[in-house]
């Protein structure tokens, strides 16, 4: 009888142990993410950073607000502590939704996000000791979207190494501010480019 009776509350006790070990997987309400990002357009690459904030309203459905930032020296160079040239700038603003599928502390998400894009050139020069001096050429604003997805490789309950998350990011300069800032080759007013990002996650 007694034997029975431990049987039947460990039958009873093993889907509570289920759903707490599911718990203890899933990932908290919110992710907050930073780190490097490499945007490629044209045969050209623009190194920077990228961060984000997800807001997890259910466990596998939330939304993101991304905020990137690239560049790359187009022309110029330094010597002995002087420099000159031109840079080109990339700031992404994007928002939308994303589903994440979890594996133990791990995950795999997709996203589709929304926004602008400010690309701006500027002329720069520095010296030693007095510093630098840097003025605008050009500017111009696009809507964005940049649809993709990455993977967390979980270090702790809150803590994990996004190991790449790749974006395809589809912007809409005109021809005239394409072709300036060589986002094109062509009159299309359409440009695609490739973002890599990896980094660190912390888990709220």
């Amino acid at each position: 009888m007694r034997l029975r009776a431990v049987l039947i509350l460990a039958l009873f006790c093993l889907p509570l142990l289920a759903v707490a070990q599911s718990n203890e997987n899933v990932a908290t309400r919110a992710t907050v993410f930073g780190g490097y990002s490499l945007q490629h357009n044209n045969s050209t690459n623009f190194n920077g950073w990228d961060t984000q904030a997800t807001y997890n309203f259910v466990p596998h459905f939330g939304v993101t607000a991304d905020f990137s930032g690239d560049s790359k020296q187009l022309l110029g160079g330094s010597f002995l502590g002087f420099s000159a040239g031109t840079q080109q700038h990339f700031y992404n603003f994007l928002f939308g939704p994303t589903a994440t599928a979890y594996f133990g502390k791990s995950s795999v998400f997709a996203h589709a996000l929304f926004g602008e894009q400010r690309s701006s050139l500027s002329a720069g020069a520095s010296v030693p000791i007095f510093g630098g001096l840097s003025a605008p050429i050009d500017s111009a604003n696009s809507f964005a979207m940049a649809f993709g997805g990455g993977v967390d490789i979980g270090l702790s309950r809150h803590f994990a190494i996004r190991a790449a998350q790749i974006d395809l990011i589809r912007t809409n300069f005109n021809t005239t501010d394409a072709l300036a800032f060589g986002l094109s080759t062509n009159t299309n007013n359409h440009q695609n480019s490739f973002r890599y990002s990896g980094g660190v996650v912390w888990r709220f």
